[in-house]
């Protein structure tokens, strides 16, 4: 599934927010360089990007070892919706 090929903006939700303070910086940091790769390319082939099971339109790319970054996008916006521990991401998964 291709998309077109203009930059998106990028948004993130409060809960993104909450829980991008949470973590070390320097995945923070990773993840601020990930979600600008794929505001030009969602599927861009070094990313490794996977369409979360049981979700419409969710996807989710690992940021650094364990942790994880879930996201959805449209033609014009990537919604940053949560980053975590992947043994915490998946369990506390509420859109």
């Amino acid at each position: 599934m291709k998309t077109s090929s203009h930059k998106r903006a990028i948004l993130k939700t409060n809960r993104f927010g909450k829980d991008i303070k949470k973590i070390p910086q320097s995945i923070q940091k990773k993840a601020f360089n990930i979600s600008k790769i794929l505001a030009d390319d969602i599927f861009n082939p070094q990313l490794n990007v996977h369409k979360l099971t049981g979700f419409n339109s969710i996807f989710r790319v690992v940021v650094k070892g364990d942790y994880r970054m879930v996201f959805s996008f449209d033609t014009d916006n990537l919604y940053l919706l949560r980053i975590a521990h992947r043994k915490d991401i998946y369990r506390k998964l509420e859109l």
